[in-house]
């Protein structure tokens, strides 16, 4: 009798650690998805990138994700890899901190204060509705591997 609850239990104990990665009920499968930014011909590193959903896509779960140094950024939803199936608006941030002067606290320890903030994307493509970029993301793809190129270099105050 015992052997039998041990078992019993350790089914019950190895059937709720089944649940591979902890998410929501609710969320639909997601597909691998990596964006490449490039602003005049280079890559974006530290750039926000964000996948707006479109009338007719589901927009509870949203992908999100930053460029690293090869202006590539791997889209994740809730902090999963990919995003779910769906058309979506392509919106593109980055800002920029420069670095102030050199200056002396009241501790007489020398401090960089903090200079300007600046967006160096153009507006259009930080906002879903003016964004020319479009993405779609269809179930039977494999990877989906998109290249989105962000004009010129600017400085928005």
């Amino acid at each position: 009798m015992f052997m039998v609850f041990c078992a019993a239990v350790l089914t019950a104990v190895s059937t709720i650690g089944c649940k591979k990665d902890n998410r929501p009920e609710d969320m639909p499968p997601l597909f691998s998805c990596v964006i490449t930014v490039v602003l005049e011909g280079t890559p974006l590193d530290e750039a926000a990138v964000s996948f707006v959903p479109v009338e007719g896509t589901d927009a509870k779960y949203r992908a999100v994700g930053v460029t690293n140094a090869e202006g590539k950024a791997t889209m994740k939803t809730y902090g999963f890899d990919g995003a779910p199936a769906g058309k979506y608006k392509v919106t593109v941030r980055k800002l920029v901190v420069e670095e102030g002067p050199t200056i002396t606290n009241s501790d007489g320890e020398e401090v960089t204060a903090h200079g300007a903030e600046y967006q160096a994307v153009e507006r259009k493509y930080m906002d879903a509705k003016t964004t020319p970029h479009e993405i779609e993301i269809t179930a039977g793809k494999k990877t989906h591997e998109v290249t989105f190129d962000v004009g010129k270099a600017i400085k928005i105050r």
